[in-house]
């Protein structure tokens, strides 16, 4: 009587199917972080590597299967039953020069020696990454993998690219462009693909216009999408080899590890600079992280030949709230006028907290001088607007207009470094506050 057949998804797999029961608690504990996560590719690359602990264990038997057809067929039998799991997962998909391989169709589980591994098991360390973040940012923490890769992959070149939609997600200065600015954008989109270019002669006879990958001796390109726990896409990590056909089927296995674990890294990392980097009453960046920003920023207009705007917007007659109202209504109008700043600007301008009531800009490049008029009256007038809702030490309760004065300068009109473009917003400010306050003044030397 032949056995009934029934498709099933790998969420069905892992809460119905399989004996998680014979699972160590730490594995069970995975498997449960993946389910509640909801994420299709986490929960699939739990159910795989699951198979794989519970083979070990004897919970399953790996049942032989002959090849037939395209893509990867496995097979499992559970202990103590006539039973069959079988997953059938895809064959790479062939697109112009490049080969797409399903992650999930990759194998689970790779020979390396353990010295090979003992970089990237010491990522595991939250210490590691709160040392390698700490005043470096993410290339602190890239370095740690490209170490790790290198350990497991040999001599390659590993670049990271920041994702389109990831915050912060410009470029640092100092970092590298891609070999193949198209095979990023594609496995950008395609986070569920490893992209596997075997040989770039090929790939540079299709491209048109693009930069060939072989004048910087990338002879192999493999790319995949760095995804964190809930699903979200950071970048992309770009492998070179230097000869053809380099990486082969367990090779791609290993950086797609590689970008599994940088995924991981980068958002603990993000969560340690949250903790360093924001001023936790406004909720917007602090002192610390603007100095780090404005370094970036001048650095990469200046290799572009752009503008940058600073602004310095000071709360007008502050004291005023603290002394009528109490210190923690001062606080609330920081907080208001610290959104409404945020909320003013585009997503990639940076507001942080200089110190008391003052507030710095940085306009990212590029930005003109009339841009940068039109942005911060467009501040100045927000402000304006508001009617903050402050509750008294005897508990009355006002409705209060703020008003900030701004002072602003552009690199490289005005100034060439970080701290003299500060300076000449500064003074710019001074002339504002200095006047009828409630208004934009422009630096003049």
């Amino acid at each position: 009587m032949p056995m009934k057949q029934r498709d099933i998804g790998f969420r069905e797999l892992l809460e119905r199917v399989l004996p998680l029961e014979s699972l160590t608690a730490a594995d069970r504990s995975r498997v449960e972080r993946a389910l509640s996560s909801g994420v299709s590719r986490e929960i699939e690359s739990a159910a795989l590597s699951t198979i794989e602990r519970l083979a070990e264990h004897g919970a399953l038997r790996r049942v032989p299967t002959p090849a037939n057809g395209p893509g990867t067929v496995l097979r499992y039998q559970p202990r103590d039953t006539l039973e069959m799991i079988t997953l059938h997962l895809p064959a790479p998909v062939m697109l112009p020069g490049v080969l797409a391989y399903s992650r999930s169709g990759l194998p689970t589980r790779v020979l390396a020696r353990l010295d090979q591994l003992r970089l990237l098991l010491r990522l595991d360390d939250p210490t590691v990454v709160a040392e390698a973040g700490a005043g470096h940012g993410r290339p602190g923490v890239l370095s740690q993998v490209a170490r790790a890769a290198r350990e497991l992959l040999g001599e390659v070149r590993l670049l990271f690219h920041p994702g389109r939609a990831a915050e912060g997600g410009s470029a640092e200065a100092g970092e590298e462009p891609p070999f193949d600015a198209a095979l990023v954008a594609q496995a950008e989109a395609q986070p569920g693909s490893l992209l596997y270019c075997p040989d770039t002669a090929d790939r540079a006879r299709l491209a048109t216009g693009a930069a060939d990958p072989r004048a910087r001796g990338a002879r192999a390109l493999a790319a995949a999408a760095v995804v964190t726990a809930d699903g979200s896409v950071r970048g992309t990590l770009e492998v070179a080899g230097t000869s053809p056909g380099v990486f082969g089927l367990d090779d791609l296995a290993r950086i797609a590890l590689v970008a599994d674990y940088c995924g991981g890294l980068l958002e603990r990392a993000e969560r340690i600079a949250k903790l360093a980097f924001v001023d936790p009453p406004t909720r917007v960046y602090n002192r610390s992280y603007f100095d780090l920003q404005a370094q970036n920023e001048l650095a990469r207009a200046r290799r572009d030949s752009a503008s940058v705007a600073l602004c310095i917007a000071d709360v007008d007659n502050f004291k005023a709230f603290n002394t009528r109202f109490g210190f923690e209504a001062g606080n609330q109008v920081l907080v208001q006028v610290a959104q409404t700043l945020r909320s003013g600007v585009r997503p990639f301008d940076t507001v942080a907290r200089w110190g008391g009531e003052e507030f710095a800009v940085l306009l990212a490049a590029p930005v003109q001088a009339d841009a940068a008029r039109a942005i911060s009256e467009r501040l100045r007038t927000a402000v304006e607007r508001l009617r903050v809702r402050l509750e008294a030490l005897d508990r009355s309760v006002h409705q209060e207009s703020v008003t900030v004065s701004i002072g602003v300068a552009l690199f490289p009109e005005h100034a060439e470094t970080p701290q003299d473009l500060w300076r000449a917003a500064n003074q710019a400010l001074l002339v504002a506050k200095s006047g009828r306050k409630n208004q934009v003044v422009f630096y003049t030397p």
